[in-house]
């Protein structure tokens, strides 16, 4: 199996992380063009797990076919069909509001730098840090990203090193230091890691 050159690094780098990555195989990601689409999926997966955040965005992606404009009129009746909390049907309106305001709001973010792309996008009402992070790694496909306060990774990190508990962000964040320059590529390791393990 054919290794890219940053996983090839992760491995002489981390023979732990190294041998994850060996049994995945290579992992690819590509740029994801449609932000609303993105950002609309990042806000309905935060606190839910991979299986109940599929389950409902597409619904979501039924009820409104991702156009602004649908996801304005949401009402109570559409929200509880979907599955949104209240909380989240307002923060869906309000990403829309911006993009019907001006549908191309933020296609100059992929020239942006990875902070400056977290400080335009947390200015959006339910879009906090994890959330540009998780834009920063799945949309723009930036391969520098680490995510401390992703409670998955903590989790794979966990196990992956036989740690006797779980890391605080602070402990999670110096080890993945020594995977910079591709943080983001661990990361998808790691996630991916949580699918192969025993149930």
């Amino acid at each position: 199996m054919a290794f890219t050159d940053a996983e090839q690094f992760l491995i002489h780098k981390d023979p732990v992380l190294g041998a994850v990555i060996r049994t995945n195989g290579s992992i690819a990601h590509t740029p994801h063009h449609n932000y609303f689409e993105a950002l609309c999926e990042s806000i309905i997966s935060q606190q839910l797990s991979v299986k109940a955040s599929d389950t409902i965005f597409r619904r979501f992606k039924v009820a409104t076919n991702l156009d602004p404009t649908r996801v304005l009129a949401i009402d109570e009746l559409a929200q509880k069909a979907i599955g949104l909390s209240g909380q989240k049907a307002r923060y869906l309106r309000d990403l829309a509001e911006h993009f019907v305001r001006d549908a191309t709001v933020f296609n100059h973010l992929g020239a942006l730098g990875d902070d400056e792309v977290i400080q335009e996008l947390t200015r959006v009402k339910g879009i906090g840090v994890w959330t540009a992070q998780m834009f920063l790694m799945f949309t723009l496909a930036r391969p520098d990203v680490f995510a401390p306060d992703d409670l998955g990774l903590l989790n794979a990190i966990t196990r992956v090193y036989g740690l006797p508990e779980r890391p605080t962000k602070q402990e999670a964040s110096e080890l993945a230091a020594q995977w910079a320059p591709y943080r983001s590529i661990a990361c998808f390791h790691l996630w991916h890691s949580l699918d192969n393990a025993p149930l």
